[in-house]
């Protein structure tokens, strides 16, 4: 199977950024891919309220991870069980399990009147609760997503990845400014690239960059099978990866893997390491998400220490937004 007329011209986007890599001198870096570790485990809860889960049948929602604001009641709470409490609407109560260790002892805290932030998975009729804030200063807008406690987003939604609008995601509004966004449009490329070290905290010495563009079958495929399988697919992904780094010096690990979130999302992925001539690793960590026609490839691309990931959560959102119908 061969790739056809991806063109030099793409690789040189991604050779744009690693050269840069290459003469920045730093310390050593640990190896934690940051983006898989964040996906697997900083949820990001849909925004809903009481009365739309009381309305419609929790047992439909499972393994899915929702944040929702409502009221203590005289009922909401069990003076000798604090490991279930009752959330209220303007209407409708939803049961909240509150036996985690991480919440289960904020439950004698609350008081009638009160506001609560629950955070948490659906577990057949009722909410495991994972977090709880009691009377939050801000409370999160409703049919939004948001990490815990307080990180949410100003959006805006992009459906042109890919030319007959079949593909979205939604965008950080700080990413979508001329500083931080361009298209990839080289040799008919369809995506974008996202300079993240160009937002507030600046960082002008360690790259943090985030990719995605789609690649249909028809168009880069000399020749394209009928029923494609999964081993055909990740076949086609490792091409894509080694067109993206051939003419980089390195041994580069190429490895696709499916990774299953806890929401049930499911990606391909792959994490590889570029050591240039200084002895610094940098991480390069790829994702794949298809469909019949083709698939989106997404790039992170760090120096992974903390104070050179910054924006770590917003590459999560970005993925975890992504639709492919």
């Amino acid at each position: 199977m061969r790739i056809k007329n991806f063109g030099r011209n793409f690789i040189a986007i991604f050779l744009v950024v690693l050269t840069f890599v290459s003469s920045t001198s730093v310390g050593a870096a640990e190896k934690t891919a940051r983006l898989r570790n964040c996906l697997e485990n900083d949820h990001m809860y849909f925004v809903l309220t009481p009365d739309v889960l009381g309305k419609t049948s929790l047992k439909g929602r499972d393994d899915k991870f929702i944040a929702f604001t409502g009221i203590i009641r005289y009922s909401s709470v069990n003076a000798g069980n604090h490991k279930e409490i009752t959330v209220y609407g303007d209407n409708i109560g939803v049961t909240v399990d509150t036996s985690a260790a991480s919440v289960i002892n904020m439950v004698g805290q609350l008081k009638l009147g009160d506001r609560v932030t629950v955070y948490g998975q659906v577990d057949g009729s009722e909410v495991d609760a994972e977090h709880l804030i009691i009377n939050p200063e801000n409370e999160p807008t409703i049919l939004s997503y948001v990490f815990y406690p307080d990180k949410a987003y100003d959006e805006i939604t992009i459906t042109d990845l890919a030319r007959d609008g079949h593909v979205s995601f939604k965008l950080p509004s700080s990413w979508d400014n001329d500083y931080v966004k361009g298209r990839l449009t080289n040799n008919d490329v369809n995506g974008y690239q996202f300079f993240l070290n160009a937002i507030y905290p600046q960082n002008l010495n360690y790259p943090e960059n985030f990719y995605m563009f789609y690649f249909p079958y028809e168009t880069y495929l000399d020749k394209v099978k009928k029923n494609m399988d999964a081993f055909d697919i990740e076949d086609i992904e490792e091409l894509v990866i080694d067109n993206i780094l051939q003419d980089l010096s390195g041994n580069f690990k190429i490895d696709i893997t499916t990774m299953k979130l806890p929401d049930g999302s499911k990606y391909d992925y792959c994490s590889t390491v570029y050591r240039p001539a200084d002895g610094n690793d940098y991480r390069l960590e790829f994702l794949f998400k298809n469909d019949s026609k083709g698939f989106v490839c997404m790039l992170y691309l760090y120096y992974p220490n903390d104070y050179a990931v910054n924006h770590l959560q917003d590459v999560a959102y970005v993925v975890q937004t992504l639709q492919v119908s």
